[in-house]
This record gives structure tokens, sequence and C-alpha cells, in this order.
């Protein structure tokens, strides 16, 4: 794990939002439904792809977790009844980037909370996300390569 502390860009993201356990299931599942309607549309070729968690698995029961599948729009991009447009607040965030197989992403959560408890900072209310460089499904190895983007305050 490499992390950094960067300022972080504002997006627009247009999104499909799922309710349930953090996982293969239901994030594939927001993931699938974002792609029938962004990739016809280009949005994947041009935008920056997301995965937004507003829980805490320790805190939300899992079943009651939400998870955003994302891909950054245009402002003003006109969405479909099942597509939601929101905005990602910017700002300082721990950019912890990782190199992952498909059963990685739970470590990799750990191991950039255990980082941010070490710090000197702590999380702040925004979102954390995952930010993809790639799509691990397209990888020779299946390796995903991912930024975990977790907002910041000092303490």
């Amino acid at each position: 794990m490499k992390t950094e502390i960067q300022e972080m860009p504002e997006y627009t993201v247009a999104y499909v939002r799922k309710i349930g356990a953090y996982g293969k299931e239901t994030c594939g599942q927001a993931f699938d439904e974002l792609a029938r309607w962004a990739g016809p549309k280009g949005h994947f070729d041009r935008g920056v792809v997301l995965g937004v968690y507003w829980d805490d698995p320790k805190v939300t029961s899992p079943e009651n977790c939400r998870v955003d599948a994302c891909v950054s729009v245009p402002p003003g991009t006109v969405t479909d009844a099942q597509i939601g447009l929101q905005v990602i607040s910017g700002g300082s965030y721990a950019v912890c980037g990782f190199e992952l197989d498909s059963d990685g992403f739970p470590q990799a959560w750990n191991d950039a909370f255990a980082w941010l408890a070490g710090s000197g900072y702590e999380c702040d209310d925004r979102p954390c996300y995952e930010l993809y460089r790639n799509n691990g499904a397209e990888h020779p190895e299946g390796k995903w390569f991912v930024d975990i983007c977790i907002p910041l305050k000092r303490r």
C-alpha cells in the first residue's frame, strides 16, 4: 500500500445505489446496472469510475449498508429513472493505492484504516470511496489497481 494525502476534486457522478452487505454480489449488481446505462453513452470511456461506501459495516448492520456504483459525468447530465445524479465532495483525502486480486478488497480496507488510526488524522463525514484505475475483469491476471480514498480532518 502506498498512501499520500491529496486534494481530491469534486466529482459529479451518475450512480446506482444498492443496499446490502458490501461484497461482490451487492456491488457487482450496482455496477452491472450502471454499465447498462453508462456504457452505451460512452461515460466509462471518458469518466472516472468510483465505488462510494456510505456506511461502516462495523456500525451499520450489513443488510443496511449503502453502496453507490458511480461514473463521473458532466454537470447537468440527464439520467434515467434508475440512475441518480449526485456530487461527491472534493477536499483532503488519504489516497491509499493498491494492486489487488478480486478477493483482496476487504483486507485493503482494513489496511487503509489501520494507516488512518496511526496517522494523526481522522475520517471526515464525507463518504469514503474506491477510485478504480482499471477494470480488473479486463486485466490478464485479474488485478485491480484501486485507490481507497478516505476523507480527512485533523484531530
